[in-house]
């Protein structure tokens, strides 16, 4: 697999493309089985079934998991609370509270935080065409916004909504950024493995604080098996090895510009699904969006410097050649 997405760089942008559609269906998933199971049984079932995939992958490939210094277990432990716990706790307790469309918009402030941290923690550079492609895609994530549907509409009556969810962006920008030098030294799929177990880990008390729900998470009708499957298989152990893919290629703030295209399969989701509302304007949004990922990931850039993680016995240290 790495061999091909080397050899056809363009199947990178097509699984983060790919990831982008899983990730606004899961907002309509997790809404959906909140209903059934609320917002703790979204988050037991999510990082349960995630976990034993990965469990399962990496059991399978056990000969390709190397043994990890302390100081990459501090820094995969760090990755997985932003990534794993921080993302699923406030995905399915603001969802509580907002609606699935406007969810999957509040994501979008995610290349934002991106930037900040890769610039601070990784020095990456921000040229212009990357500023105005993110600006593009901001500005047809604000078309989506305030024309893209009744669901899609702020309000001050969800602002708690809006403040627990706004955690995962931000959770999920400092996941990125951090695994990015992790990537020069392992695949894809052990650093998504490892840390998601070790969130899996983490928020294993939640399941002996409501244990009275696994009898209804047992008793799911086939649409709710359906709704966990999408926004576990499909949402993390899917998603998550096509977006260290596509970050072991590009820089974390091309990687994260993708997130602007979320709300887009987010609501088309929602009224395909929930019935919500779509418009004219809803398009034009995501294709404005689309236009500013397009404008960010290409272009003549300079050639690229690989980034190596050295590991002492202190921390992991970036290293520019």
């Amino acid at each position: 697999a790495s061999t091909m997405f080397q050899r056809y760089p363009i199947l990178i942008h097509l699984s983060l493309l790919l990831t982008a559609m899983i990730w606004g269906a899961t907002f309509v998933a997790i809404k959906y089985l909140g209903g059934l199971v609320g917002a703790e049984g979204v988050v037991i079932v999510r990082s349960g079934l995630s976990t034993a995939c990965f469990v399962a992958l990496l059991g399978a490939t056990w000969r390709s998991v190397p043994r990890l210094p302390a100081a990459v277990w501090r820094r995969m432990a760090l990755v997985a609370f932003s990534g794993v716990v921080v993302n699923n706790l406030a995905l399915a307790y603001g969802q509580q509270y907002i609606a699935a469309a406007l969810a999957s918009l509040i994501v979008t402030s995610n290349p934002i935080f991106t930037t900040i941290f890769s610039r601070v923690l990784l020095g990456e550079p921000l040229t212009r065409r990357k500023l105005f492609g993110i600006a593009l895609a901001f500005g047809g994530f604000l078309i989506v916004l305030l024309y893209g549907g009744s669901g899609a509409k702020f309000s001050v009556d969800n602002a708690i909504g809006v403040l627990i969810v706004i955690c995962a962006p931000f959770g999920w920008a400092i996941y990125t950024v951090l695994s990015k030098p992790l990537l020069a030294e392992y695949e894809p799929h052990v650093v998504a493995g490892l840390t998601t177990i070790l969130g899996g880990i983490m928020l294993s008390p939640l399941v002996l604080l409501n244990l009275d729900l696994v009898g209804d998470i047992a008793a799911l009708p086939a649409r709710g098996w359906l709704a966990a499957l999408t926004m576990s298989v499909l949402a993390i152990f899917l998603a998550y090895i096509l977006w260290y893919r596509g970050l072991r290629s590009l820089q974390p703030t091309q990687v994260a510009v993708y997130i602007y295209l979320v709300p887009f399969f987010g609501v088309l989701s929602a009224w395909l699904l929930l019935d919500e509302t779509i418009t004219p304007w809803l398009l034009l949004g995501g294709a404005t969006i689309l236009s500013g990922v397009i404008v960010t990931n290409s272009g003549r850039r300079p050639p690229a410097e690989p980034v190596e993680a050295t590991v002492d016995r202190r921390d992991i240290v970036v290293v520019q050649r």
